[in-house]
């Protein structure tokens, strides 16, 4: 009986371990590397950049992966591609096909994905099409192609390609149909071997962005968590108006900042998706905190019609923030992320183009006047979906 007890003793005491383990690989509750108080230059808020014609504002699935295709097909030397989802479907078998003429033709292709994302492809995965990262018919064990699928590695929800060293294209867009042709979101691309380069840099191998430039690239990683900081700063800085167009949005410290942003008389819209495909209750929360935040100037709320899966800032009409990082916790601290920061001009195209888009998205909502009344189980639902995504 004596061994029994011991027996399940030892049991109980391995499936805790392994239980507290799993909880820490997939939720990192430690964080990544230490959170930077100051990520921004006061230099960035003081002089708007005139060098803003290397980047480009991607709008939409259909014009993005028409530009990834296309570089890949011109590439010559080399190919990197992060993503966190890649699914077997129409888009995701393209992306394929292109990278294996490439690999075909001489070009160097890396392909790391992320092993948490593939929670997201177990629809495909229970009807026999798994992500073509794991298997023969998709980039597993074709020449000239490396597959990076670690288990052990830290969550990396970036999303980005770097082609030979002349371009880098990077956003919210991960290889799925529904990012083609279905969602709304953003991607960038970096038209430049030097910028190329300071991107590679910083998204690979942790280095610190050059210093001056005419946008940053934030990261979160090992080395340092910069998002948020970046985040809050450009936020607090806003004289005017800030317009936020999220997926999923729930992080307290930026929700804090939104608010006394909106309490010091800052115009603020938020643009959340009306029927997200996750995190519904969490952004609910927040959309309740919004509007109960002030009785004389609360965030306007608007509901955007279709999903939209973007991740973007515009303050003051002129300086942007546009990357794969979420505004949820875990985006926040415990998830590699990047997001690009860039004070431009009124009339700068790219600066331009953002803000064309956000005011049409903001024409196209249902503006949300009243909170949401929500049930115990609905609330807790939202604390769960806060924290798990």
């Amino acid at each position: 009986m004596k061994i029994y007890k011991i027996a399940g003793l030892i049991i109980l005491v391995l499936t805790s371990a392994v239980l507290i383990g799993a909880f820490f690989f997939v939720f990192n509750p430690l964080g990544l590397g230490p959170e930077a108080k100051n990520v921004l230059s006061q230099e960035f808020f003081d002089n708007p950049s005139s060098q803003l014609n290397e980047l480009r504002l991607m709008i939409g699935g259909e014009s993005a992966f028409s530009e990834i295709l296309s570089a890949i097909e011109t590439a010559q030397e080399s190919i990197f591609v992060q993503t966190y989802i890649w699914k077997d479907d129409k888009i995701g078998g393209l992306v394929v096909e292109k990278l294996k003429a490439a690999a075909d033709r001489g070009v160097n292709v890396t392909v790391d994905k992320d092993v948490l994302g593939t929670f997201f492809e177990l629809g495909d995965l229970l009807k026999g099409k798994p992500s073509p990262v794991y298997t023969k018919s998709g980039l597993k064990d074709y020449n000239n192609i490396t597959v990076v699928t670690d288990i052990f590695t830290d969550t990396d929800h970036s999303k980005y390609f770097i082609l030979d060293r002349h371009m880098a294209i990077f956003g919210g867009m991960n290889i799925a149909d529904e990012y083609h042709k279905q969602w709304h979101d953003y991607m960038i691309a970096i038209q430049s071997e030097r910028w190329t380069t300071a991107f590679k840099q910083k998204v690979m191998f942790e280095s610190p962005w050059p210093n001056p430039a005419p946008f940053f690239v934030a990261v979160n990683d090992r080395k340092v968590t910069e998002i948020r900081s970046a985040l809050i700063q450009i936020i607090d800085h806003a004289a005017e108006q800030i317009i936020i167009e999220h997926a999923y949005f729930s992080d307290d410290k930026i929700i804090k900042a939104v608010n006394q942003a909106a309490n010091r008389g800052v115009h603020v819209d938020v643009i959340l998706p009306k029927q997200p495909d996750t995190h519904i209750y969490a952004n609910q929360v927040t959309i309740n905190r919004l509007l109960e935040s002030s009785e004389i100037n609360p965030p306007r709320i608007h509901l955007y019609p279709y999903m939209s899966h973007a991740k973007v800032l515009l303050i003051d009409g002129v300086i942007a923030a546009i990357g794969s990082a979420n505004l949820t916790p875990r985006s926040m601290v415990t998830s590699k992320e990047l997001t690009l920061f860039a004070h431009g001009k009124k009339n700068d195209p790219f600066i331009e183009k953002l803000r064309d888009r956000l005011i049409k998205n903001i024409e196209q909502s249902e503006e949300l006047k009243k909170p949401f009344k929500l049930s115990y189980v609905e609330k807790i639902m939202a604390f769960v979906g806060k924290y798990v995504w």
